[in-house]
């Protein structure tokens, strides 16, 4: 066999190895994801008001289970609305599967609600997530999932 020969079989065998590999591990976090979905939680959110009535810095958990063999990702893009209309600046905020882990999660808030807080008064935030998985590096944006949206209640 010639050198060029011989170098073209051993670069079609490493992609083929590549392949059988990711592919595997594809089926393997598919697996996963089907007997852990439930492992995928968002705890409930606490607030809290700061002493000065200028802020609120509301705090969640998200805790994740492994998912195959190979590290991954989710990149979520996080948006807070209050009333309606986007309130702040989008966060993005991006997590690694890799094993289980916990995050906190703290939008801060300064605004005039924070007066109908102290008053007694309910202010009332939506929070929309959108989850897209990042494998190898590659966003995969045709599997981005958007969650219900979640609903904080802030009171005093």
């Amino acid at each position: 066999m010639k050198t060029g020969t011989k170098v073209f079989l051993i670069i079609l065998l490493l992609i083929f190895s590549a392949v059988v590999v990711v592919g595997v591990d594809i089926y393997l976090s598919y697996r996963h994801f089907e007997e852990r979905a439930g492992d995928f939680d968002l705890g409930s959110f606490s607030d809290i008001v700061a002493s000065d009535n200028q802020s609120v810095v509301i705090t969640g958990v998200i805790t994740t289970p492994k998912l195959g063999y190979i590290p991954k990702s989710v990149r979520l893009d996080i948006i807070v609305k209050l009333g309606g209309t986007e309130y702040g600046d989008p966060l993005t905020l991006t997590i690694n599967l890799g094993e289980s882990q916990d995050l906190n999660i703290e939008f801060e808030f300064e605004t005039d609600e924070i007066d109908d807080i102290t008053n007694g008064l309910t202010v009332t935030f939506t929070v929309e997530v959108t989850g897209t998985p990042i494998y190898i590096g590659i966003p995969l944006n045709f599997l981005a999932q958007e969650f219900d949206p979640m609903v904080i209640n802030v009171e005093n």
